[in-house]
């Protein structure tokens, strides 16, 4: 339904640029729209962690859980915040010739300790590399979207709170309207180096469009590290394990089945 609903509103937008621009011209409305694929290993966000610890070097392979990963919508009309899990593709953006349109942010989580059966980063190991690989389905209403990454915490039990959550890290970059049916290579070493410092079990991410940092967000958030920590106890059995098969599945921007797709980096 809140997919047939976006599509209703994009060809709505659609007609509207093409009535008021002409042969030679593009309207572009920003200030974005993203969509990041989560269905399966093969185009789900991937992290990668380069660590030394007491044994030497290792790498984990960490595919994001789905279970935990969905976005928030905002609506500014009826300022409701309505959460999907589940599903694919996940939203980030808005557009903003309507301010009527919901607000998306997306929310990805990726255990650190091997809860979920994937590879573990070891508390104490020090990070030497970190990126996080994602899968982009499409970028609309803009040519460039400046994007806001940052390391939150979050529950989805109240999504109020999750969609403003502190900030404990961050970091910018742009998506491009070239991106679409391509892997996108962020680069997040700081991110999962401030992870690994508070010794968090799940590095989780938020989504959005670039905004303003609030000075007050890591204050907030580091407390709340040591709680989430008590709730789970994981015994690892590995350290290391080996990279998934990056393949998108067909149909879609996605390359026909057994393709490789290229890899832009950021």
């Amino acid at each position: 339904m809140r997919r047939m609903f976006y599509l209703g509103v994009t060809a709505i937008l659609v007609l509207s640029l093409l009535g008021c621009s002409g042969d030679d011209d593009r309207n572009v409305t920003g200030p974005g729209f993203v969509g990041i694929d989560d269905s399966d290993a093969g185009t789900a966000p991937l992290l990668t962690v380069d660590f030394v610890d007491a044994l030497g070097q290792g790498t984990a392979f960490i595919v994001s859980d789905p279970v935990s990963d969905g976005d928030i919508a905002f609506d500014p009309v009826s300022s409701v915040f309505t959460i999907t899990t589940g599903a694919t593709p996940l939203f980030f953006g808005v557009d903003s010739s309507d301010s009527n349109l919901p607000e998306y942010k997306t929310f990805l989580t990726f255990p650190l300790d091997g809860v979920t059966g994937q590879d573990i980063v070891p508390l104490g190991a020090t990070i030497t590399f970190a990126s996080v690989e994602l899968f982009v389905t499409e970028v609309s209403f803009a040519d460039t979207v400046p994007t806001f990454m940052d390391l939150i915490q979050y529950e989805f039990q109240n999504p109020a709170l999750d969609f403003s959550a502190p900030v404990i890290d961050f970091r910018t970059l742009d998506f491009f309207s070239t991106d679409p049916g391509n892997f996108v290579l962020i680069e997040i070493t700081p991110l999962v180096q401030t992870a690994q410092d508070l010794a968090l079990l799940d590095f989780q991410i938020r989504l959005s469009l670039d905004g303003v940092v609030s000075p007050a967000g890591t204050q907030v958030a580091r407390p709340q590290a040591a709680q989430k920590r008590a709730k789970r106890t994981v015994s690892p059995t590995s350290t290391a394990g080996k990279r998934p098969a990056r393949t998108p599945r067909a149909g879609g921007s996605s390359p026909e089945a057994g393709a490789e797709s290229p890899t832009r980096s950021r």
